[in-house]
């Protein structure tokens, strides 16, 4: 799975890279898991969808409706930064970086045509000449509904609204309704916050 540090607060993100490698080299090594580094825990600052292009990750599953979700062949094409070239189905890879704040922000589209989510996301991304810094998914959300799924590397310049504003665009072109996105993590204001309290409690 995708283990992310980010740098809040006063914490630098050279030290969010230095805990980042030194995470994936503890869990190669204990737990015997291939870790692939990506951002700014890379040597060359790869990022985490090239890696898993690289590996297949991508590739249509058996019902070619998502992606399936795991490496091509249980002997890795490339070398993993720590652990063996060997994955295992138990215990899978692991892909861990580092980089500045992302926001993770999913709109939903009334249709069950994941091939037209796809299409949509593919002309919302950065990879597919859409908005830049911005990475998307399209997927099956439930039984009646499909969605965009967004990472926007630098919210600051590219925010929600900016995604929300394209997808309902494309979304009309296609004839199709879409729904208020919505973000699927905390800010970084509200993780100090909630970590302030703990530690406060801690010290009560």
């Amino acid at each position: 799975d995708d283990i992310v540090f980010h740098p809040l607060g006063r914490a630098s993100l050279d030290e969010a890279a230095w805990l980042a490698k030194a995470v994936a080299k503890d869990i190669g090594n204990r737990f015997n898991v291939p870790v692939f580094l990506y951002a700014a825990a890379h040597p060359t600052g790869k990022e985490l969808d090239t890696i898993r292009r690289e590996l297949g990750y991508y590739r249509p599953n058996s019902r070619g409706t998502q992606w399936a979700g795991s490496a091509v062949s249980d002997i890795l094409p490339q070398s993993p930064d720590e652990g063996p070239n060997v994955v295992t189905r138990a215990k899978g890879i692991s892909m861990i970086g580092a980089r500045p704040w992302i926001t993770l922000y999913n709109i939903p589209i009334l249709c069950t045509d994941v091939s037209a989510a796809k299409r949509i996301a593919r002309k919302v991304s950065a990879r597919g000449g859409g908005l830049p810094t911005v990475q998307t998914l399209g997927l099956f959300h439930g039984a009646d509904s499909t969605e965009i799924a967004c990472m926007l590397l630098e919210p600051n310049q590219i925010g929600a609204d900016n995604v929300q504003t394209r997808v309902e665009m494309l979304a009309a072109e296609e004839g199709l309704d879409v729904e208020k996105g919505y973000f699927t993590d905390f800010s970084p204001e509200m993780i100090v916050e909630e970590y302030m309290k703990l530690i406060a409690a801690h010290k009560s």
